[in-house]
């Protein structure tokens, strides 16, 4: 399906904008205000001022070299080439690689005018200027993410529920294909949120971390405790006593995800009953039970995370 997102729009119209701009005050090269606004347009608002300045010190390093070496040398394609050796590893040398190309095209357009001026110096400028001035200012709007995180919260959370609620099914022996399918949606639903949440946070100058990057992190740290758990569950070797116990935990735990501390208590309480309990008398019995104490203690390195949205 063909679609337009918001970057287009912004990158199509900004780019119009400029031309206009720069062809209504009448400078020379008017359309380079266009190929400017074009490459600094970004998907976020601290990015897009990151650009902003690496390419306006770009385009001066080039303006510097270009009336150094066409002026001084001559405007020849060897001049250009010779620019070239010492202006791109200038520009790899302080981090300006994005600015390479705006601050050649400029360079280039000295090139063609034969004699530097004054003159022709403040109309690059200023055409650098309006494209730049631009595209910072249709990067001032960006679209709002916060539904769709939440929206992504909520179904993680849903998945995760699901998820347990598996895991309690296969403690009981009640299941004996495992089907990982939520396992697979959660992990490409955090990566998914995980990036949302980041492009979020480029998007504000003032809040340092977004709550959703703090519970995205948290839940795939608590996610790694699930595909651990995973192996434990599906190779329990028969079910006793205890398996009915850890699954009435993990059914409940199911669907009190969110009220960490009562599912702490319930853990250490089911821990201090096990510990009442008689010894194992075979060594399927001992396998079954060794197993689900290390699945009990990755349920409480899980409840140990909390992930919170403020």
């Amino acid at each position: 399906m063909f679609t337009i997102g918001s970057r287009t729009v912004k990158t199509a119209i900004g780019a119009m904008i400029a031309l206009s701009i720069a062809q209504l005050i009448g400078f020379e090269n008017a359309s380079t205000a266009a190929v400017i606004t074009l490459l600094s347009v970004q998907s976020t608002q601290r990015k897009s001022i990151l650009i902003a300045w690496r390419r306006l010190l770009a385009c001066l390093i080039g303006m510097g070299l270009a009336i150094l070496i066409f002026e001084g040398c001559a405007y020849t394609p060897v001049a250009v080439g010779l620019l070239l050796f010492i202006y791109v590893p200038l520009m790899a040398k302080f981090g300006l690689q994005d600015g390479i190309v705006p601050g050649f095209v400029i360079v280039m357009q000295l090139y063609m005018s034969y004699a530097i001026t004054e003159a022709l110096l403040i109309n690059q400028l200023c055409i650098v200027l309006i494209g730049i001035l631009v595209a910072l200012l249709f990067n001032l709007y960006m679209p709002s993410v916060e539904g769709e995180l939440k929206k992504i919260t909520q179904e993680l959370d849903g998945n995760y529920e699901i998820i347990f609620l598996q895991f309690s099914r296969f403690i009981r022996k009640k299941e004996r294909v495992w089907n990982d399918e939520y396992i697979i949606r959660t992990k490409r639903l955090l990566e998914k949120g995980i990036d949302l949440a980041r492009r979020s946070e480029e998007n504000s100058f003032f809040k340092r971390e977004s709550s959703y990057l703090s519970y995205f992190t948290k839940r795939k740290q608590q996610f790694q405790f699930v595909e651990r758990m995973v192996p434990l569950i599906i190779q329990l070797p028969t079910a006793f006593e205890q398996n009915e116990m850890i699954a009435d935990l993990v059914e409940e735990f199911a669907a009190n995800l969110k009220d960490v501390n009562q599912m702490q208590e319930k853990l250490q309480a089911l821990r201090l009953r096990f510990e009442g309990m008689e010894l194992p008398k075979t060594r399927e019995e001992f396998e079954t039970r060794a197993a689900l104490l290390i699945l009990m203690n990755k349920i409480e390195q899980f409840i140990e995370i909390e992930p919170s949205v403020a």
